[in-house]
């Protein structure tokens, strides 16, 4: 049986929102998109409490997949109401060439990502670029979910550690939560 609830963490350009777009294809799973609920207009985080509010009603509801990369008590709140974990541990050496990619694939296309937000050059040349902070905070985020998604801190929560590319697709058919492969 397809849980109704599922977290999709790891760190930047490990997969995530790709694969709860899937995911939520496949399922029916409302997809809730952590990013999208942080970000204002003109790349302006919104204040705590209004991101935290908007979280908790967004997982208020009965279903739904939820990608993002969020610590504190955004994750709390997602692993307090997640029934899997799907956690994608990849290294910086796979996710960096995929930012890297992606970012610029944005640039060019002028692809909007949230609150009519778009990735330009001079944004990606920046000091606070995704560039140089997904980089600069992969191995923080990937000891904060070592730590969080312990054997020992989820007891009562199924987690599926995910650490390499090959085994992630085949893993979520085998869980039903993407189509089987077509013969």
């Amino acid at each position: 049986m397809t849980p109704s609830r599922i977290a999709l963490v790891g760190p930047v350009a490990s997969g995530k929102s790709t694969l709860s777009a899937a995911i939520s294809a496949h399922t029916d799973l409302p997809r809730v998109d952590l990013d999208e609920l942080f970000w204002g207009p003109h790349w302006t985080p919104l204040d705590m409490p209004v991101f935290h509010k908007g979280v908790r009603d967004r997982l208020a509801g009965p279903a739904w997949i939820a990608d993002g990369n969020y610590g504190g008590e955004v994750a709390e709140m997602l692993l307090d109401r997640a029934e899997l974990v799907l956690w994608l541990d990849l290294p910086l050496r796979v996710c960096l060439p995929r930012l890297v990619n992606r970012s610029l694939r944005r640039a060019a296309t002028g692809e909007e990502l949230f609150a009519g937000n778009r990735e330009t050059l001079r944004h990606l040349l920046a000091p606070d670029s995704i560039l140089r902070w997904g980089p600069l905070h992969h191995h923080r985020h990937r000891r904060r979910w070592s730590e969080r998604l312990h054997p020992d801190r989820t007891a009562d929560l199924t987690v599926t550690h995910l650490e390499r590319p090959a085994v992630i697709i085949p893993q979520l058919r085998r869980l039903g939560l993407l189509p089987a492969k077509e013969k």
